[in-house]
């Protein structure tokens, strides 16, 4: 790694990546997604999968699924996009920043999907995080100067980001940003002997890529829904050691009459400083609101150094608990199950 760039590889705050997904239960629901972020130079490849798994009585089928391969250039700005199943206005979207302000131009080229919460709506609300994502790639291999660092960085947009936290003072003082090196990735993967299904297929990683994984998972219990979720990070070094940047898991009550979250609680499993993990305790602020809430709220209310921004994409991402719910209620009355 190039001095300039960085002060070496410092270890991770928190390292206790999970071993393995939560087994499925019935009735549920389950939503899994990867986006992965290819760099080359200053240009960014991106390539996801997202799947819909029902679990019932009667065994397991697929909901819905999608994929998509975006290209991001030199300038932020999306080159091209390619989705399936076809939907929406693509087109629309290319010469955009995928930076702020890209979401709304997602809702507005894709209104169906937006409004029905399909998979192709999350892995393109994932792009500007992905985008963002992939600058780790290039402080891991040293392509980002000091200079260059302190010049494109704001300071308390998150708890990591706090002006006194240990990143922002490296970056004030002309050092560039620590690199955190987090512990190695257990495969999320390894109960598939027992669970094929558990997962959609993923590709193996290359080398000095990265992949964010994402799961909702929503079992119908009595009158509420018992969500589990969780999102990973990683890096994939020389040698092909993948190893962890950022997860969280997460647990919530809904109630599903009213759609009201009765409870809401994250844990930080891997965090790169340690001015993060007290970022978990804003998961809780969900607590009395709607589901159909959730997005808006995050992005008005969930704002400086008491929240984290990763955090707040899986709160967002919770949003479509209602229509995963819907999905999930009908398939269980067309199967005569009960939870």
């Amino acid at each position: 790694m190039s001095d300039s760039s960085t002060t070496g590889l410092v270890p991770a705050a928190m390292s206790s990546p999970a071993t393995s997904a939560i087994a499925r239960r019935s009735p549920s629901i389950r939503r899994t997604s990867h986006i992965d972020m290819h760099v080359e130079g200053a240009e960014v490849e991106l390539l996801g999968g997202a799947r819909d798994l029902i679990t019932t009585a009667t065994g397991s089928r697929v909901a819905a699924e999608a994929c998509l391969r975006a290209s991001v250039d030199t300038n932020g700005a999306l080159a091209a996009l390619t989705i399936a199943p076809p939907s929406g206005n693509s087109d629309s979207l290319v010469g955009r920043q995928v930076a702020g302000g890209f979401r709304d131009a997602v809702h507005a080229a894709f209104p169906d999907d937006a409004a029905r919460g399909t998979p192709l709506a999350l892995l393109l609300d994932d792009l500007p995080v992905a985008t963002l994502i992939s600058g780790y790639a290039r402080l891991y291999s040293g392509d980002v100067p000091a200079d260059a660092a302190k010049a494109g960085m704001k300071s308390d947009i998150c708890s990591g980001w706090r002006s006194q936290g240990t990143m922002m003072t490296s970056v004030r003082a002309g050092i560039g940003v620590p690199v955190t090196l987090g512990p190695t990735a257990p495969s999320l993967d390894a109960d598939r002997e027992f669970d094929a299904a558990g997962w959609h297929d993923i590709d193996p990683l290359p080398e000095g890529s990265m992949r964010r994984r994402r799961m909702i998972d929503i079992h119908l219990a009595g009158d509420r829904w018992e969500v589990n979720a969780m999102f990973r990070d990683t890096h994939v070094q020389p040698g092909g050691h993948e190893t962890v940047l950022h997860e969280y898991a997460l647990t919530a009550n809904v109630d599903a009459a009213s759609q009201m979250f009765l409870t809401c609680s994250a844990v930080p499993r891997v965090l790169p400083w340690v001015e993060c993990p007290v970022a978990a305790a804003s998961a809780d602020r969900l607590v009395g609101h709607r589901v159909d809430e959730v997005r808006d709220y995050v992005r008005r209310e969930l704002r400086g150094i008491s929240t984290c921004t990763h955090l707040n994409d899986l709160l967002r991402s919770l949003g479509d608990i209602d229509r995963l719910g819907q999905t999930l209620t009908t398939a269980i009355s067309n199967d005569g199950e009960t939870s």
